[in-house]
């Protein structure tokens, strides 16, 4: 068996479960899919509750699907393909946790709760309870472009802290394997939300994509304020 063969034999399944989760995760959280979402289940659905299922179902997609056909069924490829030596270590474990640092920063900056939909399916709540309505939620990638901090830093901070995080993991096959579908996923779906948030802000966001990298930072031209 060529080693080709070996690979698409340990990670066919895995390959084909991560595509299928990058193309359902990316078409739900985009406008045809919640139109069609507001016809099925109504707007107040769409509006309070869709997006704590959509991300409820991603994660039970990504970490209990995914990752038992990727990580579960090949075990014997956890083990390190190489060792580095101390330093080295040292210095990817500091980038390591510096990863889940700027993770932390862009979730919080962009509120974790709305992030969730946790906001969201309280403010249903309320609603159903005949609480006094309150002024519509200013969500962020919809109504809101938030261009400083961590979006100063990278267009992407999360999908780029994603990759930052695995890059610095364990050198072992899983990881190496698992790092190409999630660099082939941020590359295909960023491209596909660029051209979503191009429609959504329009000139706002040209002239944010002008001056701030997608995945890259460039430190002479960070913003934080």
């Amino acid at each position: 068996m060529s080693a080709w063969d070996a690979l698409l034999a340990d990670y066919g399944a895995s390959a084909v479960a991560f595509a299928l989760f990058a193309l359902l995760h990316s078409v739900g959280a985009r406008e045809p899919c919640k139109e069609v979402i507001a016809r099925l289940c109504g707007d107040f659905f769409l509006e309070y509750y869709w997006r704590l299922l959509y991300c409820v179902l991603s994660y039970l997609a990504l970490y209990h699907v995914v990752s038992v056909l990727h990580w579960g069924l090949n075990r014997e490829n956890d083990r390190w393909l190489f060792v580095y030596p101390i330093w080295a270590w040292q210095v990817l474990l500091m980038l390591h946790l510096g990863s889940v640092a700027f993770m932390y920063w862009a979730f919080v900056q962009s509120d974790y709760l709305e992030f969730w939909g946790i906001k969201q399916a309280w403010r249903g709540l309320r609603s159903l309870a005949g609480r006094t309505a309150t002024a519509p939620l200013d969500l962020f990638g919809t109504s809101r472009l938030e261009t400083r901090g961590a979006y100063g830093v990278v267009r992407h901070p999360m999908l780029s802290a994603g990759l930052w995080f695995l890059l610095t993991s364990g050198p072992s096959l899983n990881n190496l394997v698992f790092t190409l579908f999630y660099a082939a996923y941020m590359v295909i779906g960023g491209y596909y939300e660029e051209r979503r948030l191009v429609r959504v802000f329009g000139e706002a966001y040209l002239a944010y994509r002008s001056r701030v990298p997608a995945y890259m930072p460039r430190p002479w031209q960070w913003r934080f304020g």
